[in-house]
């Protein structure tokens, strides 16, 4: 499903169906957030876990209870965000204007609150510490020391793909 306000371009590598999305969200490492700082953009690389149902994505993550994320975030709570698995570059033989990248991405947009309830935040780090690590782990409250949870629940987002062959 494309949620986005924007037309994507190269529509051909458009991702709508959710099992491919949720392979998506599995296959990315890292979530870059774009925070907004006062005339300039914040990116910041954050580990993350999520929940994708009927085609609404909320992003979770954590971070120290001091710091400008943390700041950011308090001041405004709107964020871009982008995850990818990486590019590997695919050379054409003969023609440089025909190199191109594998990938697979989501980009967009959303809201950012903070995760105030012990229980809560425990739930969340305990499902976090499970997609990031594929064990079970149990988070006490000492765990929770300095530590804030968030979760960003995106507005619009975009998955893409593009798998190409080797090429001649």
């Amino acid at each position: 499903m494309d949620i986005t306000r924007r037309p994507m371009r190269r529509k051909d590598r458009l991702v709508t169906e959710e099992a491919d999305i949720r392979r998506i969200l599995d296959a990315c490492g890292i979530l870059h957030l774009g925070l907004y700082d006062e005339g300039r953009i914040y990116v910041v690389p954050v580990n993350y876990s999520y929940t994708y149902e009927d085609g609404k994505l909320s992003l979770f993550f954590h971070g120290a209870t001091a710091g400008l994320k943390k700041e950011l975030i308090e001041k405004d709570g709107r964020a871009g965000f982008e995850m990818d698995t990486g590019e590997k570059v695919i050379p054409h033989a003969t023609n440089p204007a025909l190199y191109t990248n594998a990938y697979m991405s989501i980009i967009g947009s959303g809201r950012i609150s903070i995760i105030t309830g012990n229980e809560e935040k425990k739930e969340i780090l305990t499902s976090f510490m499970k997609q990031i690590s594929g064990k079970d782990w149990t988070i006490t409250d000492t765990m929770l020391k300095g530590c804030e949870v968030y979760r960003l629940d995106a507005d619009e987002f975009q998955a893409k793909k593009n798998c190409p062959v080797k090429r001649k």
